[in-house]
């Protein structure tokens, strides 16, 4: 969304009436982002791990193996091994499900 041009983050359970305040500071060219929401976007900000690490990664947690990870998205084995280990270094993590784990936790998945 930020990459997208968003200058408001507002959480989903915030009161109705609370709404019109924020849309009105948005139009006035302002920016709001929920306190509720400022940790994670932080968190998720920092996030290592590419669009395609991340995917491998969800697919292993499912006890899919490397061909039937590379089959799936239609890459060489190789390169399936390749974005599981760098998607598990840049966790630093023990092995995939450790990976998949700290990417959980972080907010990255």
């Amino acid at each position: 969304a930020y990459e997208a041009g968003a200058r408001g983050y507002i959480d989903k359970y915030r009161p109705v009436n609370d709404l019109s305040e924020v849309m009105h500071k948005l139009a006035d060219g302002g920016r709001h982002i929920d306190e509720s929401l400022a940790f994670s976007l932080l968190q998720v900000a920092d996030m290592p791990l590419s669009p395609r690490e991340l995917s491998v990664l969800s697919i292993a947690e499912r006890g899919e193996t490397v061909s039937g990870i590379a089959e799936r998205l239609h890459l060489t084995p190789g390169t399936v091994r390749n974005y599981l280990a760098a998607a598990i270094r840049k966790a630093g993590a023990r092995n995939r499900m450790d990976a998949f784990r700290r990417a959980k936790e972080a907010g990255w998945i």
